[in-house]
């Protein structure tokens, strides 16, 4: 249990690092974003956009949010399951969680990032990111935000490059990592996707985050 609670405290402080290190990138030029806890529980947080135009992008981050919260209740009820076989050890705890934050905001882009934090019994939980970004008001997705698809293709290669060049951040990244299919955020210099732990480092590295810049991107 001692190695469990210091795996959890880990994942805690990578959570925190990851809050920090992203502070910078939010502009308080962009529209009003209020942090909301779903059922009033604060283990499950969303996004809300002041607008009308918003309207469309508010509903999806909150439907992602009642799905953790759904995901949470299964595992509920597969922990007294667990319990009462034998399967977990008394004291045990599942859980899924999210906690969203402002990571850029500008007249045109805005980022929400979103950290669903999963543990359903082993070694230490597990996180996952889950980005909502909008431009003009849309939510979209990683090719989207490219000037085009020769822009999108330069830029893969780029972040691929930058990986391969950079192999103490990305130690499992090689010829078959792609950006493709990634969450990712706005930043003042373009963006940055994001790699789950595990996808590009070990579990010890934590959330990776590879920098695409701004020449490819629609502005």
């Amino acid at each position: 249990m001692e190695k469990r609670f210091i795996s959890m405290m880990g994942m805690l402080m990578i959570c925190l690092l990851v809050i920090t290190t992203f502070s910078n990138n939010v502009s308080a030029t962009g529209p009003t974003v209020k942090i909301k806890h779903y059922k009033n529980n604060k283990n499950f947080q969303y996004a809300v956009i002041s607008g009308t135009k918003y309207k469309n992008a508010n509903a999806k981050m909150l439907k992602y949010t009642k799905t953790v919260y759904q995901a949470n209740a299964k595992l509920q009820t597969r922990l007294k399951k667990d319990l009462k076989a034998g399967r977990a050890m008394k004291g045990m705890k599942y859980w899924s969680t999210v906690s969203c934050r402002k990571r850029y905001n500008t007249t045109n882009k805005t980022s929400i990032l979103c950290i669903n934090d999963t543990y359903d019994g082993g070694a230490h939980g597990m996180p996952y990111v889950k980005s909502f970004n909008l431009y003009k008001g849309k939510v979209i997705r990683l090719k989207s935000a490219f000037k085009s698809e020769s822009n999108y293709t330069a830029g893969k290669k780029y972040a691929k490059n930058y990986m391969l060049n950079h192999p103490n951040n990305y130690p499992f990244a090689d010829q078959q990592t792609t950006i493709a299919g990634h969450s990712f955020i706005w930043t003042k210099k373009g963006l940055q996707v994001v790699f789950d732990p595990y996808e590009v480092a070990s579990f010890a590295g934590g959330i990776k985050y590879v920098p695409v810049p701004g020449k490819y991107l629609k502005k």
